[in-house]
């Protein structure tokens, strides 16, 4: 009898363990999949590698300054890097020219908040919208190693990546958190600077405070960073005030929706029937604020379009998407429970079972005044000299990889400021920032451009006006970017989303 209890006893045991690693790879799976990572690789076919050396001719290149273009310009490139730029460049030897007459030279744009999740389709997506750098917001070590390929000659944007966010939660949910959703979960100061130190050592550019760090690893993540010489960005934490900001080495903060976060804790709450008076508490508030950042030295990245989208997700968004290029975001991450565009999925949409009586006006009205908000905060935040970071939070619906970019500039214009405040903006800034020779067209910075067939001085809407983009020297057509957007809509189709399919 002892030997059958026995033999029940091991047969239920091996039962669980099997039962245990087969929950662990089905989720593990499901996981990888919400990301992005069971669509096919797409594979564009693009004309032959262009040359190391050649000659970008007759061009109108962006000036210093950024306020003007000077006709006529010729741009000298030498594996990856500019070597000369001016009316008349003579090099030594036969080289490559390639006529840029009636086009507009721009250094290529940088999204400062990207989120690339688990498919490396993005990376196309972006070049053919004429990013060439992107900072990634919640890094992981698959994009250490795109990273690493890029720089080995890899097609893609060079990646500026900042470790997936500090979070604090107890041990249960901390452990299914850090698990699903890849957050650096700690639960004590100690703990917070031991992760630091191996996100460093790993090779992050940066570390991120997130919404749900603790006050407390928030100060001590703002000790360790200094310490160790490695930039902190991101959110301000729900536990902290903006006193803790001005307090912490954070040198960015990765939304000016963060902001206006703040302020309504401050207020005590946004809602529909208390709008006006929290804009009066925004106006009161905004100019201290804007002061004190740029006093820090804070730069502030803006996602304004993404802010503005949200009152139509909540209340149109079977209306909205139709407008949105749905046929170049991952069918995963589209149609996935994390972070999904459609509806059932989609985080913002109001559900049906909460559009009672009155419903909608409520909402349109909660949703408009915290658009202008925004909109109040970034005014106050130009007027104190406050470095602004054009940044999309691309891949949160729904703001679609480098298409997200020029619909964010075409939004900040709209809110005030000046093409060439945005082009600085989305380029020699966040080249500052990131401390890469990125973002101007001058001798030794990289040959990161952009070609552009009308001014976007003129109008903004014309930085998608693209006719070539170089990115690390490497020369793409109107046709090659045109074939790496046929081969990622391939591949999400191949994938077999229903929503992107019609």
């Amino acid at each position: 009898m002892k030997k059958w209890l026995v033999r029940i006893f091991l047969a239920i045991a091996v039962l669980a363990i099997a039962s245990g690693v087969v929950t662990f790879f089905v989720i593990e799976d499901a996981v990888d999949t919400m990301f992005g990572g069971a669509t096919p690789v797409a594979q564009p076919g693009l004309a032959q590698r262009s040359p190391d050396r050649f000659v970008l001719a007759n061009v109108s290149v962006l000036g210093p300054a950024g306020e003007e273009f000077r006709p006529r310009q010729s741009i000298l490139v030498e594996d990856g890097v500019i070597r000369a730029v001016g009316p008349s460049v003579e090099p030594a030897g036969s080289i490559a020219v390639i006529d840029g007459s009636g086009l507009f030279a721009v250094p290529g744009y940088t999204d400062s908040h990207v989120h690339l999740w688990n498919s490396p389709n993005d990376l196309l997506l972006y070049l053919a919208n004429g990013v060439t750098q992107v900072r990634e917001m919640h890094g992981r070590p698959h994009h250490l190693q795109w990273k690493q390929e890029i720089e080995s000659g890899r097609l893609g944007p060079d990646m500026y990546v900042v470790a997936a966010q500090l979070a604090s939660y107890g041990l249960w949910e901390g452990l299914w958190v850090g698990w699903t959703s890849g957050r650096n979960v700690v639960r004590s100061p100690p703990a917070t600077a031991r992760r630091i130190e191996s996100l460093v050592e790993q090779g992050y550019d940066a570390v991120k405070a997130s919404s749900f760090l603790s006050r407390e690893a928030y100060a001590e993540a703002g000790r360790a960073s200094r310490e160790m010489s490695v930039p902190l960005v991101g959110h301000l934490p729900l536990a902290a005030g903006l006193p803790d900001l001005w307090a912490s080495n954070q040198s960015e903060v990765a939304h000016v929706e963060e902001l206006v976060k703040a302020l309504g804790r401050e207020f005590g709450g946004l809602r529909s029937t208390n709008a006006e008076a929290f804009l009066a508490h925004v106006r009161a508030r905004r100019g201290e604020i804007a002061e004190r950042l740029a006093a820090n030295g804070i730069h502030v990245t803006s996602t304004l379009a993404l802010s503005e989208s949200f009152g139509r997700q909540a209340v149109d968004l079977e209306g909205l998407l139709p407008d949105v290029a749905l046929g170049y975001v991952n069918p995963g991450v589209a149609q996935g429970d994390a972070m999904g565009w459609v509806p059932g999925v989609n985080p913002y949409r109001v559900p049906d079972a909460h559009r009672n009586e009155g419903w909608r006006g409520r909402n349109e009205a909660y949703w408009a005044a915290y658009a202008q908000a925004h909109h109040l905060m970034l005014e106050a935040l130009l007027d104190a000299g406050v470095t602004i970071l054009v940044g999309t939070d691309a891949n949160v619906p729904v703001m679609v990889p480098g298409f997200s970019m020029h619909e964010e500039m075409q939004a900040l214009v709209a809110a005030g400021m000046r093409p060439a405040q945005v082009l600085a903006s989305a380029t020699s800034l966040p080249g500052r920032w990131m401390e890469w020779n990125t973002g101007r067209i001058e001798e030794g910075f990289r040959a990161n451009l952009v070609l552009l067939r009308e001014n976007p001085l003129e109008d903004i809407g014309a930085t998608a006006s693209i006719e070539t983009v170089v990115v690390n020297g490497r020369v793409l057509s109107r046709a090659d970017l045109d074939a790496m957007l046929r081969a990622v809509e391939a591949a999400n189709r191949q994938a077999g989303s229903p929503a992107i399919a019609d």
